[in-house]
């Protein structure tokens, strides 16, 4: 079965994060159950296809330094609505000729038996969204901060498992108060402010977004004085990842910097052995940078607002 060990392996460019109110403690087991719901391509009828990849080798699960990989794909088909309305239009207007409007039941009748008809026609598009469950700190972690996404592996996990629950890690902080703080005094020991920012004002519900530009600017201080909040933060991590912090807790444009060695080890020869040294090093980077940002998030001092 064809993996996620066949592509290149990629740091993950999105990171959510969650506390584990439901225990994991055996990979070995976890691997067995997702192994039961394997991804399967959708039949010619079928609107949509979700299922377990294989996460290195054969295994549904790669386990390094108490850390879980998993990939869930999805696969869709999907025929564009003006299209199928188009059609059965122009088969209603053949079939009735001068004989009047067909009826509302006979739209839908149709649009459906179009779409039944152009379904198998329709290109498979498909997506992999992918976790890591840290038994050692109880967290997982998503590679998107797209909720529907999040919301489809917690799911899969459920009918693989029988329970799942989490709760986002840094539930209740006020982002946005903290990284507004930053922006008009000082970033806490360990980030540095980058390049990029989002402003929204929570009253008339505009927003101002900057990019490559040096930060603080006075222009962005001006409209943090007249009360806009921020959002969206470009941040620097102990100068090895650079990421975008975002009031809901979501990191995105997670890049990381030359003093964080990514590249391939030329004295491995084999890609799964490479696979399991990139991902002891994405596990160890996050798990610092993760522990880093829940001192500062949740630190006693009150942020400015």
């Amino acid at each position: 079965m064809a993996g996620i060990q066949k592509e290149v392996f990629m740091f993950f460019r999105q990171l959510s994060v969650y506390r584990l109110e439901t225990a994991v403690s055996d990979f070995d087991a976890l691997a067995e159950k997702l192994s039961e719901k394997p991804f399967m391509p959708t039949r010619a009828q079928q609107v949509e296809s979700v299922g377990w990849e294989t996460a290195i080798g054969e295994n549904f699960v790669h386990d390094t330094d108490e850390a879980a990989r998993i990939a869930l794909r999805r696969e869709e088909r999907s025929v564009p609505a003006g299209v199928v309305r188009d059609e059965a239009e122009n088969r209603l207007r053949a079939r009735n000729g001068d004989s009047g409007e067909p009826t509302r039941a006979e739209r839908v009748a149709m649009r459906d038996a179009v779409f039944l008809e152009l379904l198998p026609q329709a290109f498979p598009r498909q997506a992999v969204t992918q976790a890591i469950i840290d038994r050692k700190h109880e967290q997982v972690w998503f590679d998107t901060v797209t909720a529907n996404k999040i919301e489809r592996l917690s799911n899969q996990l459920r009918e693989s498992l029988g329970q799942w629950r989490m709760v986002p890690l840094l539930a209740g902080q006020d982002i946005s108060a903290h990284l507004s703080a930053w922006l008009l005094g000082t970033p806490p020991e360990g980030f540095e402010i980058g390049e990029a920012a989002k402003l929204v004002d929570l009253r008339e519900g505009g927003t101002v977004t900057v990019s490559k530009l040096a930060l603080p600017d006075p222009h962005v201080i001006a409209h943090l004085h007249e009360g806009m909040k921020v959002d969206q933060l470009e941040l620097i991590w102990r100068e090895q990842i650079r990421f975008t912090l975002r009031a809901d807790g979501g990191l995105t444009r997670i890049k990381p910097t030359d003093l964080l060695e990514t590249d391939p080890n030329e004295s491995i020869d084999d890609a799964d052995q490479q696979l399991d040294a990139d991902q002891r090093l994405m596990v160890e980077a996050f798990r610092r940078l993760i522990n880093d940002l829940q001192h500062v998030l949740q630190t006693a001092e009150n942020p400015a607002r």
